[in-house]
């Protein structure tokens, strides 16, 4: 335990300045990361998922689990994390990245506040001190920034484990700060909360358990082998017995609204179980040394029980029951068996016997390493106490070596999450680290040739796309990836192999679907894109980008009621979208003032840049406003066919012959289209 002494009680702002001392190192520790991009699922999550972008889907966060995701295979039930989105993109009035890193940065600070409650709760239940507030803040601040901890604060998409952590400690606090309302259970509110976040907010359930086993209970676990143990163990069962049946009950309500198409991927059971014996010895050493770190491991499952990385990690795990064995025995060291059990039960959900389809993500031990800091902390406090009563002649030196020890430990932590921010940058600074510390990992190669592609790098996307073929040669999304970069190489034939073999690979891919329509039509063949995008709209009616092509191609083909429908389902998933108002409106383009000879003009220059869609949009506006414009309908004619619109092009190009007989340009145009619907008969 802190020596106590006079200094403390006759300077009584000292812990007031120590709380602005961290609080300031927590800010200058993630000060660079508010502006970083959105990676991973946020692509999905946030960046093409129509439902976030209105509060008025509010209701629909709750009772349909497609509006989490635009991608069906991701449509798994956290409505309390697609309500957080939509209030950032309110406030922000779009995809504003400081809004979404600022609301991720209160919600840590939130959770270090609560945490230091809980933490300080649990020390003194062990033994009062003036200086567990102390121990409590520097447990609080080493979590705060300890940087294995970037790789959940810089993802957006992982608040679900900050709303999930929220919602457990929140439990503890409701059933320390309210002990008169026990009776009613209330504290099992935060952990449902939570669990509307991710179902992981359960596990409050069976630490509330532990928590009265060892504390209200005096419980060790040598107790085991008494008949007395087995009483304390019934008795702290009957106090904890309405949050377990709750949990379960919460965990299966959860489970239940997951969208049908949800997956979580995952190999063997035992292979998976192998390998998480080993993980538990890496998260181990992330906590102590985090060197390595990376977004996306390319570690695979351990096929061996004899894999020295297994022998290794059951090592572990023996050691670490022992220390919880141990530790359980006398009230003052509890904190460290609580901690322990903590770590234990927050990570088995992840690390057991569900496979998931990562053996390894280093976000998974955020809620872990709230309890292996306070085993860790309070271990070094016992520790710290027993040389105190030892070397009674030296306690000024100890404590002065105690302070500064933990003063480097955090600002360590702190510099290596600022650093560590940088990786997280950008798309490209991202995956750059990604593929040089997973260097078979075909998904790291694959997002890191996004990245470059999207600065128009297409060669060099191409290389790194092959070189993730090399490690996932049935990825379906790589496939498309191949698709596009090869259609902006100008391999066509090529391009649509790969564009084919995606929808082979996953028949339900709403991506492949997308680029492959974009594709169709680029390539004068819109008709084959109409089935693929009304098929991405049935799979994820939240993937915007198939509904405004779709919305376009209709509008081109003047499929009034298609497109009318179409209209009416965008608005009532967003009142407020632009385009759809606007084409409700009947201004599928817009110009500065609305006339026929605007709206023509900018037809033609949309046909001199070779954006026939739009194009054809334009020239039906033009028409709108002057249906005796031979030359709009020519040029619209022209623009259908040049989609791919054969027979929809003859009515406009009849129209202006039937308004200037002698307009040879329309004369040849219709000839030109009619032979090509010859062919197709």
């Amino acid at each position: 335990m802190p020596v106590e002494g006079e200094a403390e009680r006759s300077r009584p702002w000292l812990f007031v300045g120590a709380c602005l001392g961290a609080l300031v190192i927590v800010w200058g520790a993630y000060a660079n990361s508010f502006q970083n991009a959105f990676h991973f699922d946020d692509s999905h999550v946030i960046e093409t998922n129509l439902y976030i972008q209105s509060l008025s889907n509010l209701p629909l966060f709750f009772t349909d689990a497609r509006t989490f995701s635009s991608l069906p295979t991701n449509a798994t039930y956290r409505p309390l994390v697609s309500l957080s989105l939509a209030l950032d993109y309110w406030l922000a009035g779009g995809l504003v990245l400081w809004y979404f890193h600022a609301s991720q940065f209160v919600m840590l600070l939130l959770l270090s506040l609560m945490l230091f409650r809980v933490f300080l709760r649990v020390m003194n239940q062990a033994q009062a001190h003036w200086g567990n507030r102390y121990l409590a803040l520097f447990c609080t601040l080493w979590f705060a920034v300890h940087t294995v901890n970037t790789e959940t604060i810089n993802y957006i998409s992982a608040r679900s484990e900050l709303l999930a952590a929220l919602g457990m400690v929140g439990g503890f606090l409701v059933y320390f700060g309210l002990p008169r309302w026990r009776w009613t259970s209330l504290y099992i509110l935060p952990m449902f909360i939570g669990a509307l976040a991710k179902p992981s907010a359960v596990i409050f359930a069976p630490l509330f358990f532990v928590y009265v086993l060892l504390y209200e209970q005096q419980f060790a676990l040598p107790d085991l082998l008494s008949a007395r143990g087995w009483r304390l163990v019934w008795a702290a069962l009957r106090v904890s017995l309405p949050a377990l049946l709750l949990g379960i009950a919460i965990f299966a309500f959860v489970e239940s609204m997951n969208a049908p198409t949800a997956s979580y991927g995952g190999g063997g059971r035992w292979e998976y179980l192998l390998t998480q014996c080993f993980m538990w010895l890496h998260y181990a050493r992330l906590f102590v040394l985090p060197l390595g770190l990376t977004a996306d491991t390319d570690m695979t499952l351990i096929p061996a029980w004899y894999d020295t990385r297994v022998v290794a990690g059951v090592a572990f795990l023996v050691a670490l029951l022992r220390v919880l064995w141990q530790a359980s025995r006398t009230p003052a060291s509890r904190p460290v068996a609580f901690g322990l059990a903590w770590f234990a039960f927050t990570l088995l959900p992840t690390s057991s016997l569900f496979p998931l389809a990562e053996v390894n993500n280093e976000h998974r031990v955020f809620m872990p390493y709230m309890g292996l800091m306070l085993a860790v902390v309070w271990g070094l406090a016992l520790q710290f106490h027993h040389w105190c009563t030892k070397w009674a002649h030296r306690r000024a030196l100890l404590l002065r070596g105690a302070c500064a020890g933990a003063v480097l430990i955090v600002c360590s932590h702190a510099v290596g999450t600022y650093y560590r921010n940088m990786a997280w940058r950008t798309e490209e600074t991202l995956w750059s680290d990604v593929v040089q510390k997973s260097p078979t990992n075909g998904r790291a190669w694959m997002n890191y040739g996004l990245s470059v592609m999207g600065r128009g790098d297409y060669p060099e996307a191409k290389r790194l796309f092959e070189q993730a073929q090399r490690y996932t040669p049935s990825y379906a999304a790589l496939q498309t990836n191949l698709g596009i970069v090869n259609a902006q190489l100008d391999m066509q034939l090529v391009a649509e192999q790969h564009f084919q073999r995606a929808l082979q690979l996953d028949p339900d891919f709403v991506g492949g679907h997308y680029f492959y329509a974009r594709w169709l039509v680029e390539q004068s063949r819109a008709r084959e894109a109409l089935p693929l995008l009304q098929r991405a709209l049935r799979l994820s009616p939240g993937f915007y980008a198939s509904r405004v092509l779709l919305m376009q191609l209709y509008g081109a083909q003047a499929a009034e009621a298609e497109l009318a429908t179409l209209i009416q389902e965008t608005l009532a998933l967003l009142p407020t979208d632009p385009l759809a108002r606007a084409y409700a409106r009947g201004e599928m383009v817009t110009v500065q003032t609305p006339s026929a000879q605007a709206y023509y003009e900018r037809g033609v220059e949309l046909t001199n840049a070779g954006q026939h869609l739009e194009a054809a949009l334009a020239y039906r506006q033009a028409l709108r406003f002057d249906p005796s414009s031979a030359d709009a309908a020519n040029n619209l004619g022209w623009s259908l066919a040049k989609l791919g619109f054969y027979e929809e092009a003859i009515a406009p190009l009849e129209q202006a012959l039937r308004l200037n007989p002698d307009f040879a340009l329309a004369r040849n145009n219709l000839a030109w289209v009619r032979s090509e619907v010859g062919k197709k008969d």
